[in-house]
């Protein structure tokens, strides 16, 4: 009976949330820990790539290869810690939401529409920002194609001027739509705060409503 009795009770947790709030957190901090190792091994696929595809350059064009391979390295792994610390701190938030609202999967769906919306910023920044990288230093992924085909595809100016575009527009893109995520994490907030404080209007009416009602009672009845 003990043991049902824990299954019904663990069952029941679920309605106040406490659950979802463990088990979200968990995740996030999990996803955080995935997501720096990925950034890792993927900027370490593209840097030896890159180096490996520039063995045949001559020496000056090949060391500028390789100090933009290990810059691009350098962006990814510090995008990644960025990214996992983002993650840790929005599972702190997660636990610490605590029981102050009857809504259980809403202020959890706010955190996570602003995590993406800031996974979805840095990412973007990250990406043009090793664009520009690699169209000063002649790596990355533009890089590697260049040298695969044998032949530069673009010269040295119109790379350049298309890695500062890519790096505009993808922070462009990042903030907007961090802005559109933050708006639409913001309504659901102010949404759960209308409903939350509606409902301690209504328990503190309620709450002086017995009251005055036992008070009329005996005054009818002497």
């Amino acid at each position: 009976m003990n043991f049902l009795r824990g299954i019904v009770s663990w069952v029941a947790s679920f309605e106040s949330g406490r659950q979802f709030r463990k088990w979200t957190s968990v995740l996030l901090k999990t996803l955080g820990i995935l997501v720096l190792i990925g950034a890792i091994v993927w900027g370490m696929i593209i840097c030896v790539g890159t180096i490996t595809a520039s063995d045949y350059l001559g020496t000056g064009s090949r060391t500028l290869v390789i100090i933009g391979s290990i810059l691009g390295l350098c962006i990814n792994i510090f995008v990644g810690l960025v990214l996992l610390m983002l993650f840790w701190n929005r599972s702190k938030k997660v636990d610490s939401l605590g029981d102050e609202t009857h809504f259980t999967l809403l202020p959890i769906a706010a955190i996570l529409i602003r995590l993406f919306g800031e996974v979805g910023f840095l990412t973007l920044v990250g990406i043009g920002i090793q664009g520009l990288v690699g169209s000063i230093f002649g790596s990355g992924i533009t890089g590697i194609l260049d040298l695969l085909l044998g032949d530069q595809l673009m010269s040295g100016n119109l790379s350049f001027i298309i890695g500062v575009i890519s790096l505009v527009v993808s922070v462009l893109s990042g903030v907007i739509l961090l802005i559109s995520t933050y708006f639409a994490a913001e309504q659901i907030s102010v949404f759960v705060d209308m409903a939350t404080n509606l409902k301690k209007i209504e328990s503190s009416v309620s709450t002086e409503e017995i009251p005055s009602d036992s008070t009329e009672e005996a005054t009818s009845d002497a």
